[in-house]
Formats: structure tokens, sequence, C-alpha cells
């Protein structure tokens, strides 16, 4: 597959190329990172079909624009095809599913080859070994331009493994953070075993007071504005393509957007929650952040097109996880639905939002309920109608506030609070997920029932799984830990003068709650209610015999073992 540069500039929507057959088109851009220029959007042709890559990110020896540096050359005589004669260049794909599209499309040589044109740092640097790549890519500009986004830093951290067929996985994490005392502490995130059990879930657990949602907003600003010369933040550079937040607290601060920094990759971080912006009034350009029952249900609404919108996008892509059917399965395990939808205008045609309709019934293309003015429409998004459903006249057209209504039997299903909100979240995690996130959640059992909560952590497995992430939580629940290996356990304690961070010394997945509890929270030592209960039962009784004979059928084992514990002293 041939990769060329013909001069021409970037438009708002992306032209075909302008060369024939199986070609890769890099186009000329203006944006500035710090003083450098390298990007480049991408339009590509495959098989006389359009293929959507991300962008790349040129950086030439000594230039600082690259593009001018490639008019020259044009102009100079280079027919613009790559790899460039005399010229020392690397590159880095803001994303490095753009290899992994072209390795689903032309196959591991295919894909290499066009690397090599591009001279791609990851390879160059990691497998090759190229000297001159290893000497641009501890550049000024390397840094500054082409790493200066998390897309392309794991881009250029991973990527050659896509070359050598290795698994692309995060690994292992430490982070410092300056915890409730003012010092500076570490949490060794353990996501790699090669062990059985799953790692794929971190816990941080401990009393209210002592720092775990604190820990996670420094996550959180370090990802988005990290500052090397800090004595907090990774330890190393984390080979993370995102973090996704889910915080549905009524008094957390996690930024909501990226909105006021200057990035492309606007998708490096992603919020949901409770609080968002609203839309923008008088000539502002951007709305106030304020609170609304609202936001989720129009995440919601337009994650599900983004799920569909990366299952026809990454469909190339080897044993990509497929959003829509992850979304459809994950659901099913906790509301009985065939379809889920999204509103459109009541006057728009179903046909207008197909790109073909194959064997679909023209009957089948739609959902009405009510009649007259009363009359809704839906558009079901479902996995069988990736092909055919055009995501972008969609997009447009949604009444996001609407949310994502369920249907059985063509039927709208009313669901509780807790299954809606549950399946808001299902749906904004895998429409926002990209391979290779890191989920952070803040105490979801402030918004789950217990039942929920268990689904919510089975959920959020079998979702980290398929899209190789990782996800680290604040809770308070023992039913959570429950669920993790002991070495992903992060137990917050307060000792007379530090934060004390400790594993259980025993294994809690799988384990009793009552001794996860006890060790966690310390409540082996402090009086309970029914213990004061029970000794004053046992001073109007002659004996413990007598008082379970007196509780009859309302008595149970443990109950029994604490009475002749407690009259035993």
């Amino acid at each position: 597959m041939r990769v060329v540069y013909l001069g021409r500039q970037s438009r708002r929507i992306t032209p075909p190329p302008s060369a024939d057959g199986d070609v890769i088109e890099l186009l000329a851009n203006n944006w500035d990172d710090y003083g450098y220029k390298t990007s480049f959007p991408v339009t590509a042709r495959y098989n006389d079909k359009i293929v959507e890559l991300d962008l790349i990110r040129l950086l030439i020896e000594d230039e600082h624009t690259s593009s001018t540096a490639l008019d020259r050359l044009l102009e100079e005589g280079w027919d613009g095809t790559f790899p460039i004669p005399n010229t020392n260049y690397i590159s880095v794909p803001s994303d490095i599913t753009f290899y992994e599209q072209l390795d689903g499309l032309l196959g591991t040589e295919g894909a290499l080859a066009v690397a090599q044109a591009l001279r791609d740092a990851s390879y160059l640097v990691h497998v090759a070994e190229d000297d001159s790549a290893i000497a641009l890519s501890q550049t000024e500009g390397f840094r500054s331009s082409l790493q200066r986004e998390r897309g392309s830093t794991k881009a250029f951290i991973d990527g050659w493994r896509v070359f050598e067929q290795q698994l692309i996985a995060v690994l292992d994490l430490g982070f410092r953070f300056k915890d409730i005392y003012g010092d500076v502490s570490t949490l060794s995130l353990k996501f790699s075993s090669e062990g059985p059990l799953p790692y794929d879930i971190n816990v941080l657990i401990g009393p209210n007071g002592h720092g775990k949602s604190q820990a996670l907003h420094q996550v959180v600003r370090d990802w988005i504005s990290p500052d090397d010369e800090a004595e907090t933040g990774f330890v190393e550079k984390p080979n993370l393509s995102q973090i996704v937040v889910i915080s549905y607290s009524p008094f957390e601060r996690f930024p909501v957007d990226l909105a006021g920094r200057r990035l492309q990759d606007t998708d490096a971080y992603r919020y949901f929650g409770f609080r968002g912006r609203s839309e923008p009034t008088d000539g502002k350009r951007r709305g106030n952040i304020r609170i609304s029952h609202e936001f989720p249900k129009k995440n919601a609404a337009k994650s599900l097109v983004d799920c569909l919108r990366d299952d026809k996008k990454y469909k190339s892509i080897r044993n990509w996880s497929k959003k829509l059917e992850t979304v459809e399965r994950v659901l099913r395990t906790a509301i009985d639905f065939d379809a889920a939808a999204v509103e459109i205008a009541s006057s728009r045609r179903f046909t207008t939002f197909y790109d073909e309709l194959d064997d679909l019934d023209v009957s089948d293309l739609g959902f009405n309920v009510g009649t007259g003015e009363d009359r809704r429409r839906y558009i079901p998004i479902s996995a069988d109608r990736v092909d055919q459903l055009d995501e972008n006249k969609l997009s447009g057209a949604i009444f996001a506030h609407s949310g994502v209504t369920f249907f059985k039997d063509g039927v709208p299903i009313e669901l509780s609070s807790g299954q809606r909100l549950f399946a808001y979240i299902v749906i904004n995690v895998v429409g926002a997920i990209r391979r290779n996130s890191l989920i952070l959640v803040d105490e979801p059992e402030l918004f789950l029932h217990p039942t929920l909560e268990i689904q919510f952590i089975d959920m959020l497995k079998q979702i980290l799984l398929r899209f190789n992430s990782k996800a680290l939580l604040a809770t308070h629940s023992v039913v959570t830990v429950r669920e993790v290996p002991s070495e992903c356990v992060h137990v917050f304690e307060k000792g007379d003068d530090e934060l004390i961070l400790k594993n259980p010394p025993f294994q809690t997945f799988g384990g009793d709650i009552q001794r996860i509890s006890s060790y966690v929270f310390g409540d082996i030592g402090v009086s309970k209610p029914f213990e004061a209960w029970i000794k004053k039962q046992l001073s109007d009784y002659d004996s413990a015999d007598d008082l379970i004979a007196a509780l009859g059928d309302d008595v149970n084992e443990e109950l029994i073992i604490q009475i002749r514990a407690m009259e035993r002293d």
C-alpha cells in the first residue's frame, strides 16, 4: 500500500485520496504544538473503499514545520512517495489502532511496510534500534509534539508489538500522590499476573477521610496535565491510551472534559456522572458546568451511536471486540429486552438512517410509540445492523435528551432507576473505552444497590477483558473487595502521623465478607448494637441455653455461637 504526500491541505470534512488505487495520503495541517507543526490528517483507500484512519505526527530533523519541509522537497522534485529519500524523519500515529487497522487489512507484513515507509518511531527504536531514529526520539520536538498527547505516547511505547504479534496490555503501574498528611505515598497497582486469578481491577478501600477519592483525583490531574518535575505522578510513563472516570457522587469534582486544554485527542479523558457542561449562551465558547439528571441520559444516547461508529471504523482490527455485541450481552444479564433504541423526530423517515436495507423488512426499521401528535419514533441501534445504519446521519438527528429506550416485543420497557443508571453506565463505558484504557470508578456503592453492584463488577470485568483495559475503584464495599485478589486490594489506614498502605495478608478473592470487613475497617474491636442486646438478655436469663431456647426459630447459627461466646466472656 503506497504512502504519499501531495501537498494538499486538510479540510473540515476529510476528502478522499487524490491518488489512484490502494493508498494512504497525508494531508497538511497547521496544528501547533509549542512551536512544532507535525500533524498530518490521513485519508486512505483500500479495495475501492474509504478507510478512516487516525492522524500521523511526523518529525523531520532540524525542522519545526513538517509540511513546509515536505512542500520544499516536492518543489525540488520529490514525487511525494514515502519513504522520503536522503531525509532523517520519524513518525508516531495518534493512536495504536492506526497500525492495528492496517494489520487487519494488509496483514502484518503489509502494516510493517507502511510503518517502515513512515519510519515509525516505535518500531525503529524498540525493534530495529535505528541510531538516527533513536537520536530524533530524544529531541525536544519529539517530546513536545510527537509525545504530547496520550494516544501517541501509547503508540510509541507499544506500537512495535503489533508488528511482533505480541500481547498489548496495561502493565503494573506505580503512582505517587500527596496523602492526607501532606506526605508523598506510592500506590503500586498490580494489573499483571502469571496465575489464573483476575487482576483487571484494583481497589482502594478504607474508612472515610483516608484520601481514597483524593488519590483518584490526583491520577486524573496528572493524566491531564503531567509535570515531569513534580514529586507526584506516575512513576513511569503509563502504557495507557485513555482514562475514563465514572462518578455519581453529588460532591465529587472531577473535570468534566478537556475544555481549555489545546489537544487534538479530546477523548484521552472522558467523564461520566451527574455533572456536565450546559449549551453555550451569550456568545460564550463553552457552557457552564452544572449538575443534572439529564447528563447520563444524553451521554448514553450519544455513546450508543459511538459504539456503532467504532464497530464500523475498527471492524478490520484482528479480534476487534464488537461494542454493540458487548453492550447487548452485558445488559441482558440485568434487563430482558430485544433492542436498545434512540429517539428521532416523529416526521423523519426510518429509511433516512440506513445506508442499505439488505434483507431488512421496511416495517422492522424502527419503532412507533403513540399516534397522531403524540407519536414518537425510535431507531434501534443493534449489533445485527452495524453495516446498514448510517452513524453520521444518526449522530446529528437523535433526541439525546430522551436517552436510550429499551424495547421488548415492540413495546418500550419501564426500568427501575437502578436498572436505568446501570444501563447508562454500561453504554457510556463501552462507547468511550479504547483498548488499554484505565477506568476510574469512585464509590460505585453510592449509586447501585448490592445486587446491581455485583453485576456492575461482573460487567466491568467483561468489558475490561475484551478491551485489554484495567480499572481502579475507590470504595467502602467489601462485596467489591471479595471479587479481586488480595494483591489488588490497597487498604488505606491512618497511623499516628502517616498514611499506611497495605494489602490484606489473606486471599480476598472469594473470601469471607466478615473477615474482610474486620481487617479493613477494624470493626472486630468495635462494639455492635446487637452485642449490647445479647449482653442485656443474658443478664435476664439464667444461661445461654435458656436464651437460645426462648429465641426458638428466630435464632441462627451465627447468633448461637455469639451468645455462647459472650456467656464465656
